[in-house]
């Protein structure tokens, strides 16, 4: 059994801090909780030890300073967790290595796949082999038309991993209008884009079904899905199976 993951938790509100520290999230994902501080000064003091391979910081300056505590992360992985009047700053997180940011306060779901993502990062250094996989799969299914849209198209699932992406959310990417980014993705492809990133989260999840670990419902939640469900419906309408019976007859 692998050893749990430290984790050093920054927030200046005490509450709240005793809070996500208590979580069960922890636990169930192989985390452990050593260190949690409420400053700044405390969180560099923490870094510096070396002890900690997850930093979750919650933005409150002066306070906690999540930009001066992800200059000094060193290897370690990193969850911002904003307040919501930061959405539109995020990005400047993402450019000092954070590998999620949250909005405050975040539902468990999302805490969820945040964690997940980070728990693969300090795992194996990258991103997840079969979410890679995954990818790789539903990027060779597609007749695109313009090579350079196909690499982009690439880079944004890559940097969408522990995301529930959209329309909005790749035009944003590919720095077009949700109308027009629509237009194009059905006239290089053939399909509509929520149809490719279905047919993506399918086969995501026949790899996660695959490498077992986690319960059909965690893999609902992994991948965005409103309810188990959906999942399993929308499963099924591509595999003829259910998830459950998918799993039970994957090779082991």
């Amino acid at each position: 059994m692998n050893a749990p993951i430290n984790v050093l938790i920054a927030e200046s509100d005490p509450k709240k801090l005793k809070k996500y520290a208590s979580l069960s999230l922890w636990k169930e994902l192989g985390f452990s909780v050593i260190k949690t501080v409420s400053n700044t000064r405390d969180a560099l003091c923490a870094i510096a030890e070396n002890s900690c391979s997850l930093l979750i910081t919650v933005s409150r300056p002066p306070e906690v300073d999540a930009r001066a505590i992800l200059k000094a992360r060193g290897d370690a992985a990193a969850i911002v967790i904003v307040p919501r009047k930061e959405g539109e700053s995020v990005g400047r997180y993402f450019a000092l290595g954070a590998c999620d940011v949250i909005a405050e306060p975040p539902s468990r779901t999302r805490l969820r796949q945040a964690l997940m993502k980070a728990h693969r990062i300090v795992s194996r250094g990258t991103s997840s082999d079969e979410y890679r996989r995954a990818a790789e799969k539903a990027l060779a299914s597609l007749n695109v038309t313009s090579e350079s849209f196909a690499l982009k198209l690439r880079d944004f699932i890559a940097k969408s991993e522990g995301e529930t992406a959209t329309t909005g959310s790749a035009a944003e990417f590919f720095s077009f209008n949700r109308d027009y980014f629509g237009k194009l993705f059905k006239q290089e492809t053939g399909m509509t884009f929520n149809s490719f990133y279905n047919g993506f989260r399918i086969e995501y999840a026949k790899e996660l079904l695959s490498a077992g670990g986690l319960r059909v419902r965690e893999i609902s939640e992994v991948l965005g899905f409103s309810s188990v469900d959906h999942f399993t419906a929308l499963f099924r309408r591509h595999t003829g199976v259910t998830p459950s019976k998918y799993r039970t007859d994957a090779p082991k």
